[in-house]
């Protein structure tokens, strides 16, 4: 499930990056855009949680078990991963509980804003309590704002809802705090910021 829209000499940016800037202010917002302009390309091996969302995202490909989880600690050799690890996964074992899950593909779209291309990418679809659920991952040890949030599931309604469904729910996930939070559907309270804050990252980006 979903789509892919290319935009050739698009600038990309990631969602991640996107709502980093869109909360920050006066000249961190430059700074910001500069580091992700001139980031090395993206390297894998600098991804500190792709382990841990691939094995996640494979589990339930898989209908493997909520233990089965726990196989990953033993493949670590990153030191801050080997401590960092354990609570995201203890955390998502929470959230898991006694739930019965099934996978289904996430959607995925591409948000073209101006000549921003930012890739709305949930990594999970779970079915369980007889609803549809997806949902963006948090893995960060940092609390995630309430604003954070807003924004984030403001864009997965207003990019995603077409390409999910009407029964779907979508949600983040605060791993480590085991913490899921739905979005209100028809939500659409931050776009108007976001595509504000989409502009000014553009004018910024092509003035540096």
């Amino acid at each position: 499930m979903g789509k892919q829209i290319k935009k050739k000499d698009a600038i990309n940016v990631s969602l991640t990056d996107f709502i980093d800037f869109v909360n920050k202010s006066g000249g961190s917002k430059m700074t910001k855009v500069k580091q992700v302009k001139y980031r090395a390309p993206y390297n894998p091996a600098t991804d500190f949680y792709k382990a841990l969302r691939e094995e996640i995202i494979e589990n339930h490909k898989n209908n493997g078990e909520k233990k089965t989880l726990d196989n990953l600690l033993q493949k670590l050799t990153d030191s801050k991963k080997i401590v960092n690890y354990p609570t995201s996964i203890d955390g998502y074992k929470k959230f898991w509980g006694k739930k019965k899950i099934e996978w289904f593909d996430p959607p995925f779209y591409h948000w073209l804003t101006g000549d921003l291309d930012i890739k709305i990418n949930p990594e999970l679809g779970l079915a369980f309590d007889n609803k549809l659920y997806v949902i963006k991952l948090f893995l960060k040890a940092d609390k995630i704002s309430k604003d954070k949030l807003s924004q984030v599931l403001s864009l997965m309604e207003s990019q995603l809802r077409k390409e999910a469904g009407d029964e779907v729910i979508f949600a983040v996930l605060d791993v480590k705090n085991s913490k899921l939070f739905e979005n209100a559907k028809g939500d659409f309270t931050y776009l108007p910021l976001l595509e504000g804050e989409a502009k000014s990252f553009e004018s910024i980006w092509k003035a540096i």
